[in-house]
């Protein structure tokens, strides 16, 4: 499952994949989703480790997002260790890691733990009730 937020922890997307694909597949997707809501991409797009790849990072930014917040993996080169160590960059990295606190209450408050629909459809709707709750 992936969650999109925006300012003020207001989640605009979700989305529930069949099987397991790997964050990496699902940035691009969550981009043009975002598109497509507000009719524009976002000055700033920030994910965790396991959205990033070199070709997620340069998608992004010839989508015309200013700023991609993707922390390298791995050992990290001269570059890329001073690219990561800019100041807006360790603010958005900041910024991203509140949002696990939303998941998480969206987990223990509003009972997402343990999906009570059966099928794929009732887990989808069961995620979309928790994210509207």
């Amino acid at each position: 499952m992936r969650l999109d937020e925006v300012e003020n922890g207001i989640i605009s997307g979700y989305s529930i994949a069949s099987g397991n694909p790997a964050d990496q597949q699902q940035w691009m997707v969550a981009l043009e989703n975002h598109r497509q809501i507000f009719g524009r991409v976002p000055r700033l797009a920030c994910a965790d480790r396991g959205f990033w790849s070199s070709h997620n990072e340069q998608g992004a930014l010839a989508l015309g997002i200013k700023q991609v917040v993707l922390p390298a993996t791995g050992r990290l080169s001269v570059r890329r260790a001073k690219h990561q160590k800019q100041p807006w960059f360790r603010r958005a990295q900041g910024w991203r890691a509140g949002i696990e606190p939303r998941i998480s209450t969206l987990k223990h408050q509003f009972g997402m733990r343990r999906a009570r629909y059966k099928g794929d459809a009732g887990f989808q709707r069961y995620v979309g009730w928790c994210i509207i709750a």
